[in-house]
């Protein structure tokens, strides 16, 4: 007689990556590790390689994010 195969069918989630982005520009730092990013009205720093969101800037609305901007 066969065995029959345990299969899992359902899976608890290891890491839940959240939203990051819904329209205008993106800008990376010059090292390529923290991403700025337009997330409806806020803008948030993401670390690319953690997929953390390191801050949130709430309520700015603004679309154009620039790292190398000069003030």
């Amino acid at each position: 007689m066969a065995q029959r195969l345990q299969i899992r069918t359902t899976f608890d989630a290891v890491k839940v990556i959240r939203p990051i982005y819904t329209r205008g520009n993106v800008a990376l730092d010059e090292e390529g590790r923290i991403l700025a990013s337009c997330l409806d009205e806020d803008v948030v720093l993401s670390d690319l390689r953690t997929g953390e969101e390191l801050a949130r800037i709430e309520g700015v609305s603004i679309f154009n994010v620039d790292f190398h901007r000069k003030f």
